[in-house]
């Protein structure tokens, strides 16, 4: 049984200069391309049952789309007086403060946070906040996987999992396939849940700062949470434009080698979670951070991290050896869901989903969301 809580989240190295984040209405915008039999971009992800709910636990109405800026994360309970001072930074609209552990969910470490589905459902992408069917079966016991870990893992919707926590295993149903919007987090349970299963209590943050200077804030973010608390920027600039990234493009004989290490996994199976083979496969971001290692570079481990770690381009600026990123998740339309290696040519590597082996195809268009070239 696995249970611990967060360390912390990878960051880009460089930090990006992100400028012009999207209007937080435009999250429910459909993408083009959508995976066919989907739920469609403004439409909200199914849950289980609607007509088995209870609904004996109020659940407050969709109020308004908060945008998320920053997640903070701490070992150890928020102080109210780290929380009010917090709030208090000039450009913070709102916070929430959520349970965060990682815990076994069908045997499977999973980032889990658990929130107020009344509260908590505003700082969500719009397709998942706008729906009270969500928030009410969360409120009832249910589990929200993120849409990639409940369809890469096979645990569809209204299928029951194994949940092991500090306090030990209790057997919920996957309500929904909805992501969070947070990045790494691939579950939601309810507070009352995290408490049974004994998340620490009030350990993260979500900081929602939509008119302010990011790298301000998070210099003043981490001043008021301490050392260690450990901070993951949430907000993105959608286009593909030079993001003022320090440092200098990898050389290419590092490009060569991290493209030839990737090669050597061709044929091997994607595995959600996995990056490497003690894992048995690898799944998209774990193949480019293991690819870039054997080539002596560290890049973060989770997609939406890896689309820091360097200048965004148009594709048709990208040359060999950059990284290349979709939007594929109906769910969060927003959200940077896949990446995979760019080898010239309009051919490109990745680590595809479950029931596909590593290998090199065509790059796609549908969905893309721009182009890295990585930087040191």
């Amino acid at each position: 049984m696995a249970f611990t809580a967060f360390g912390s989240p990878a960051w880009a190295s460089p930090e990006p200069h992100v400028q012009e984040r999207p209007p937080i209405g435009a999250q429910g915008d459909t993408p083009s391309g959508a995976e066919p039999g989907r739920t469609a971009g403004d439409a909200s992800p199914p849950v289980a049952d609607p007509g088995r709910l209870d609904r004996d636990v109020r659940v407050a109405p969709f109020e308004r789309a908060r945008s998320r800026e920053y997640f903070a994360v701490l070992p150890e309970p928020l102080s109210r007086a780290a929380v009010d001072e917090v709030t208090g930074l000039d450009g913070v609209d709102a916070v929430e403060v959520v349970d965060a552990a990682r815990v076994d969910i069908d045997g499977e470490p999973t980032s889990v946070l658990g929130v107020d589905p009344s509260a908590f459902r505003n700082f969500a992408p719009r397709p998942s906040a706008k729906s009270d069917d969500i928030w009410q079966g969360l409120a009832e016991g249910g589990i929200a996987l993120s849409d990639e870990a409940g369809r890469q893992r096979g645990l569809d919707v209204g299928t029951e999992v194994g949940i092991a926590g500090a306090n030990g295993e209790v057997t919920r149903e996957v309500w929904t396939h909805a992501t969070s919007g947070v990045a790494g987090i691939d579950a939601l349970v309810s507070r009352d849940l995290a408490a049974d299963l004994g998340f620490p209590e009030g350990n993260g943050l979500i900081v929602s700062a939509p008119d302010a200077d990011l790298w301000e804030l998070k210099d003043r973010l981490a001043e008021a949470l301490g050392e260690d608390a450990s901070l993951q920027l949430l907000a993105e600039d959608p286009d593909p434009r030079p993001s003022d990234a320090e440092g200098a493009p990898v050389g290419d004989d590092v490009i060569e080698t991290m493209i030839a290490a990737a090669e050597s996994r061709i044929g091997v199976p994607y595995v959600w979670g996995g990056e490497s083979m003690a894992e048995g496969g690898y799944d998209c971001s774990g193949l480019v951070q293991w690819a870039f290692a054997q080539a002596g570079v560290a890049v973060p481990r989770v997609t939406h991290d890896q689309w820091y770690v360097g200048e965004h381009l148009d594709y048709a600026d990208a040359r060999r050896g950059d990284l290349i990123f979709w939007r594929n998740d109906p769910t969060a339309p927003d959200y940077i869901s896949h990446v995979a290696v760019y080898l010239g040519d309009g051919r490109m590597l990745e680590a595809p989903r479950t029931g596909l082996d590593v290998r090199i195809t065509d790059v796609r268009t549908a969905n893309m969301a721009g182009v890295v070239r990585v930087h040191v």
